[in-house]
């Protein structure tokens, strides 16, 4: 019967289909508004030249559907690299993030988020990753002024956690009698080993992490998208302020700097919900697998 199920096994995974397939497909909207239309790029003819034949119809349909998976791939890799790893530049992994939070009191978090910061930021000359961390912080540009405001006000989030310091001992109990015998902090590793021993020791767990594993796979990639946009929009808004032309009309209506500069405000809203959303769902992934390892030793 296995052997059966494994047979007839689609052969793409939920993740396949809605992190790359919906990005793909969410990108296209995004690719016509601010390039192929304002810059007169010629579209690929498999996108707009259709067929009477249905040989050749199904071939065009099958070269959409490879080009928006394709697609979905690059944006994939672009927001992991641009997003996800400058994340954990600045702010360390989500593992980290889970003890320290697991640590402070409510009060503290704020003040430990800073602390954390500017011990990460240091910590770019030690690493010898100064071109790639300033690579990273030049592409969060736009995003800035509300990144300001959130670092400010202290609603990021990031170090908030459902483990409590109990589960987490527990947790640490379970994963160095049968992982590995080192302590949970934040310069060992612990978190993959553990990550890994959940996956293959306490397949209950695995159905509910991969479902927030997909859902922080679809917001990671929108982030990068929308991140982008408001990059163009700007590169627009500067073309306007020189030559005073505005390629991103509305329903043939001409727009200009002020329609530019409330698009450009919404891409960067929605690019910043939409990291607070990946960080939100990733962490839960992780607690997952924590709490998961925590409650595996009380079965046992």
């Amino acid at each position: 019967m296995t052997s059966l199920k494994d047979l007839v096994r689609p052969p793409f995974a939920n993740y396949d289909i809605v992190v790359y397939f919906g990005a793909g497909l969410f990108s296209l909207p995004l690719l016509m508004r601010y390039i192929w239309l304002p810059l007169g790029v010629p579209l690929p003819g498999f996108l707009i030249d259709e067929s009477e034949q249905v040989v050749l119809e199904i071939v065009r349909v099958l070269t959409i559907l490879t080009f928006v998976y394709v697609w979905g791939h690059l944006i994939a890799y672009f927001s992991s690299q641009l997003i996800e790893k400058s994340l954990d530049r600045f702010f360390g992994k989500i593992s980290t993030a889970i003890l320290v939070s697991s640590s402070a009191t409510n009060k503290k978090r704020n003040e430990r988020l800073r602390e954390h910061f500017k011990t990460r930021s240091k910590k770019i000359f030690e690493d010898n990753a100064v071109i790639s961390s300033f690579v990273r912080g030049l592409f969060h540009l736009p995003n800035y002024p509300i990144y300001l405001i959130l670092y400010a006000t202290g609603i990021f989030g990031y170090f908030d956690t459902r483990i409590t310091r109990q589960s987490l001992m527990l947790a640490e109990i379970a994963y160095k009698e049968n992982v590995c015998d080192e302590e949970f902090t934040t310069d060992t590793k612990w978190y993959k080993p553990l990550e890994y021993f959940v996956i293959n020791r306490i397949p209950s767990a695995v159905p509910r992490m991969y479902n927030y594993l997909v859902i922080a796979g679809l917001f990671r990639s929108l982030s990068f998208l929308f991140l982008i946009s408001s990059w163009w929009t700007i590169f627009y808004c500067v073309n306007h302020s020189i030559f005073g032309t505005w390629p991103l009309n509305l329903g043939g209506i001409e727009t200009g700097f002020g329609s530019g500069f409330i698009e450009y405000c919404f891409l960067t809203t929605a690019s910043v919900f939409c990291i607070m959303a990946y960080i939100k769902f990733q962490r839960r992934y992780a607690e997952e697998a924590i709490l998961a390892m925590a409650y595996w030793r009380g079965d046992n």
